[in-house]
């Protein structure tokens, strides 16, 4: 056993530089999409609120509207 030579081993280092880029970039990008989906649900519970707060005030200025027509024609029915 001790009359086997042994040759150089192979050089790994290209291949272990460029499999850690390719772990880097992966994990960058989860990061980024994990990022990008908080940001994403926060601007979209935001316009939610918007959209609701928008609705009932229109809503309210409407029903607001309506009595005072009301009101109105009341009157004209009065006289």
């Amino acid at each position: 056993m001790g009359d086997r030579q042994h040759g150089e081993v192979e050089d790994y280092t290209n291949a272990f530089l460029w499999m850690f880029y390719l772990i880097l970039v992966c994990a960058l990008v989860m990061i980024w999409g994990i990022w990008g989906y908080a940001l994403a649900l926060s601007v979209c519970a935001a316009l939610h609120w918007g959209i609701k707060r928008l609705h009932r005030h229109r809503a309210r200025v409407e029903a607001d509207w309506d009595a005072r027509v009301a009101a109105a024609l009341d009157r004209a029915r009065d006289r």
